[in-house]
């Protein structure tokens, strides 16, 4: 079954507003969600970690698995496998020059992600998967008063917080917070497709949960992410089980999308939404939690 007319803005609003009442929407997050903290992208990470091990910046354009291999470098060679010795060395690199501060409370993305997790009788999200390392999220939530769990190795037993946010490639807070980090960093190629791209693994089978249970709202991520090696054989295995059923969620993209993208999503089961400006993104949000409590006050 085609899901293609929920391509349309008024009915994928429509469509996610009933999924955050039923309280099966799920966010999946990237890197688009961290920069908007002025952390930096994967590529300027990865260099920064080379130029500290005394390694050359790779030279642009760097493809996924360049940057992979060159972060694999920097842990085997610089820390020599060491997986606390790498963690805090990325974590040196991911907040260099960075301090959190109330300017981020105003930051459009971040209020629009903040409404949909924050309590409310239309419904709100109670699980969020990110693929990113920083704490922005769980320090943004604490501010507002509301309890984060950050989980970075499941099973996790379920308590009274108000939201669960599932750090598959580990978990690096600020250092000026008090927030526990993990003691390890998926950054590599080899520690990514191992953890995320075998059948067994508890991550794979995690995110593979929440892709059967919940409605994924995928915010954040490129069109690189949808084809990650990783990534991609989940989504595809997930969406052959649920095509006839329900799309497996909604990925939203900045730009207009040609024809054969929209089509590469859709046959994945996946729900393609392009938007024209990052500022769209956050208008997209906030619609969703508008609509709900429309329904809710109807």
């Amino acid at each position: 079954m085609s899901f293609d007319y929920l391509m349309h803005e008024s009915r994928a609003v429509d469509f996610l507003a009933g999924k955050l009442i039923e309280g099966t929407l799920v966010l999946a997050l990237g890197a688009g969600i961290s920069l908007a903290a002025n952390l930096p992208d994967w590529a300027t990470l990865v260099n920064r970690l080379r130029t500290r091990a005394g390694l050359g910046p790779l030279t642009p354009p760097q493809s996924a698995d360049q940057l992979q291999a060159a972060a694999d470098e920097v842990k085997n060679g610089f820390c020599r496998g060491d997986e606390r010795e790498f963690a805090l060395l990325v974590t040196t690199c991911l907040y260099e020059g960075v301090t959190l501060s109330s300017d981020l409370l105003k930051n459009d993305l971040l209020i629009a992600l903040g409404a949909l997790m924050m309590g409310s009788r239309r419904g709100s999200v109670k699980r969020v998967l990110t693929l990113n390392f920083d704490n922005v999220l769980e320090w943004y939530l604490t501010l507002h008063g509301f309890v984060p769990k950050t989980i970075v190795q499941p099973p996790a037993m379920e308590g009274a917080e108000d939201v669960r946010i599932y750090h598959p490639h580990g978990f690096l807070p600020h250092p000026s917070l008090s927030f526990t980090p993990s003691d390890f960093v998926i950054l590599g190629q080899h520690s990514i497709n191992r953890r995320l791209g075998t059948q067994g693994d508890p991550w794979f089978e995690l995110m593979r949960h929440l892709l059967r249970t919940g409605m994924c709202l995928f915010v954040g991520l490129s069109e690189e992410s949808f084809r990650d090696r990783a990534l991609a054989p989940l989504l595809v295995t997930v969406g052959e089980e649920l095509q006839h059923s329900r799309p497996t969620g909604f990925w939203l993209l900045r730009g207009d999308g040609s024809e054969e993208q929209r089509q590469a999503y859709l046959t994945t089961n996946i729900v393609p939404l392009y938007r024209k400006s990052h500022q769209q993104i956050p208008d997209l949000l906030l619609a969703i939690c508008r609509k709900a409590a429309e329904a809710i006050g109807a």
